[in-house]
């Protein structure tokens, strides 16, 4: 785990981002699924950096970005907020999204003293269903026919984590790590 890091998005990792946001192997899970232009990239940075409701974070592993963690709709005075993430390096070591999300959630639970993390899965991406039960997340409700994908509409799958239930489950993580 100390191979790994969470700092900041800045702007010299923009365009690496934006390759990420791109590729065939997260753009499918979004939810809004269009290739995105340059210019609404950097609008979207922009965005980031003003609203203090919103906050990014990339994963280092050795120096080198390899993945991105998104919070957003932070609530200062509910200490609520919502995350989305993925591992845009697909030569990242197995286990790296394990470690960004225990990066994350103790970033989330102890330094931004959060108290509850929201999350919304699209519910045919089984992968990320069974990584935040993993977690510790808890299905809390659905949002039917929600999306279109595909030329059809899926469900979102709401999820939520407490900072007690990270609590519990950090550690039996770490030791698996």
């Amino acid at each position: 785990m100390n191979d790994y890091k969470l700092e900041d998005l800045s702007q010299k990792e923009l365009k690496i981002v934006l390759k990420w946001r791109n590729a065939d192997h997260i753009r499918p899970f979004m939810t809004n699924d269009d290739i995105i232009q340059l210019e609404d990239h950097y609008r979207w940075f922009e965005s980031v950096e003003k609203d203090p409701s919103k906050l990014v974070k990339l994963c280092f592993y050795q120096e080198k970005p390899i993945g991105l963690v998104n919070f957003s709709q932070i609530d200062s005075k509910n200490k609520t907020c919502e995350w989305g993430f993925y591992i845009g390096d697909k030569s990242s070591p197995i286990g790296s999204g394990k470690i960004m999300g225990i990066l994350a959630l103790d970033f989330l639970f102890k330094e931004r003293q959060m108290r509850k993390l929201c999350a919304q899965i699209l519910d045919f991406n089984s992968k990320s269903l069974s990584y935040h039960k993993k977690l510790g997340f808890t299905e809390e409700g659905r949002l039917v026919k929600q999306v279109l994908k595909n030329k059809q509409y899926v469900d979102v799958v709401l999820m939520g984590l407490f900072k007690e239930q990270w609590e519990q489950q950090s550690e039996f993580l770490k030791e698996e790590v």
